[in-house]
């Protein structure tokens, strides 16, 4: 059996483990664009500020590949899948090569949204922070640039601009709505978050969409926002993530907005298997939904690859989503919904809780200064725990498992 592996990210890698270790004698081939061995993009920005050595990115090396006969195509892109012919193409023009598959898995992840704003595109300077190549793009400019410009307020824009702070540049985030953060936090506790980047000496300005990206002599030169022109030398455009469409078409893989898979990871065609950035699937909430992070990616694709080699032997709980950011050392989190039938806060000593609520269940969780407890309040969560008896405590310092095992009757005193 000949399995096709297009990617090199968390899905693929888990992917071609678990295919391995159930046939050792199946044919594996990985695609990638990228022309390096897997490598975790989550510490891109702590590399971007010195903090992480380059070769520390780097999970996997190609003794792995060796190891388990898995053949690498890589640097070399998957551009189109013919379904009917069971085959994918890899490369363009008159180099492009065909490769056979009887299991496709497709883990092509996501790719930087850049928005048609003039000037984004095509001015040297301007940089996503998405893979590897982004980041050393960062690093070599970082030697001439002394001001920088992050648009969007996202994680991942925010890791930008404490990475560039430290690495001793003017940081501007330019954000259009009213609020850093706008898809993990709500009013309240954004403004916590903008308060400190202020104090650690990032400026940011709320309201401000990005125009236009303005370029001179030596690359960029200014970003026009929100009607006002800034000054920089370097460009981190953070406006989001989108799964990478683009080699499916006339595939006949059914998509939406990532490529719809079901528990199985098993696509609309027969023996098409998908998992990772890419994915829309059913979350633990049983909602469609797209949720491009790290456990998810190796989770499904641990799936996919059982499935590829022993069908349908293994299902998927669901995607589950945590966002997590520090904001110069200082942690927060957010999970499922920001609202609620009624919410629970604690506030004190710099440090903010929230839970939402609705049919005596948690349905979500704000966490800024101290996350310690997440894990139990999204196990409460995704168990579906009824926390109406014991709802008052729920935020109280010290609350914990021991509040949910029902305690020992107390021993029976018989008279003497």
């Amino acid at each position: 059996m000949k399995i096709v592996i297009i990617g090199n990210g968390p899905a693929a890698v888990a992917a071609a483990e678990a295919a391995r270790e159930l046939d050792g004698d199946c044919g594996i081939t990985m695609i990638s664009k990228e022309a390096v061995p897997f490598y975790s993009p989550c510490p891109l920005a702590e590399y971007v500020e010195a903090s992480v050595p380059r070769a520390h990115l780097f999970l996997r090396d190609g003794r792995f590949y060796r190891d388990r006969d898995i053949t690498t195509l890589f640097g070399r892109p998957a551009t189109a899948i013919d379904t009917e012919a069971r085959q994918v193409t890899v490369g363009g023009g008159a180099g492009a090569t065909l490769v056979a598959y009887d299991r496709l898995f497709i883990a092509a992840g996501a790719r930087a949204v850049m928005p048609p704003i003039p000037g984004l595109a095509d001015t040297p300077g301007v940089f996503a922070l998405k893979t590897l190549a982004d980041a050393d793009g960062i690093v070599a400019r970082l030697a001439a640039a002394r001001r920088a410009v992050v648009i969007g307020s996202g994680f991942i824009g925010l890791e930008a601009a404490q990475a560039l702070v430290r690495r001793g540049l003017a940081v501007t985030v330019v954000e259009a709505l009213g609020q850093v953060l706008p898809q993990m936090l709500d009013a309240e506790m954004a403004a916590l978050v903008e308060t400190r980047l202020r104090d650690h000496g990032v400026a940011v300005r709320l309201n401000s969409p990005a125009q236009a990206v303005l370029g001179g002599q030596a690359g960029v030169a200014a970003v026009r926002a929100g009607g006002r022109e800034i000054s920089c030398d370097l460009v981190v455009c953070a406006a989001g993530v989108r799964p990478d469409l683009s080699l499916l078409a006339g595939s006949g893989i059914a998509t939406a907005t990532g490529i719809l898979a079901n528990e199985f990871m098993e696509t609309s065609q027969p023996d098409v298997y998908a998992a990772g950035d890419i994915v829309e699937a059913l979350d633990r909430q049983g909602k469609h939904r797209v949720l491009p992070i790290w456990p998810n990616a190796v989770n499904g694709g641990r799936i996919a690859g059982g499935n590829m080699v022993a069908a349908r032997t293994r299902s998927y709980r669901g995607l589950d989503g945590i966002n997590v950011v520090r904001i110069f050392d200082l942690p927060v989190v957010s999970f499922g919904s920001s609202t609620g039938e009624r919410s629970l806060r604690y506030a004190g000593n710099g440090i903010l809780k929230k839970l939402s609520l609705a049919g005596g269940k948690v349905v979500g969780a704000q966490f800024f200064g101290d996350v310690n407890a997440t894990g139990l309040y999204h196990g409460l969560m995704n168990k579906g725990v009824d926390v109406g008896s014991f709802e008052s405590e729920l935020l109280s310092p010290g609350f914990g498992y021991g509040r949910l095992v029902p305690r020992p009757p107390l021993p029976i005193r018989r008279a003497a």
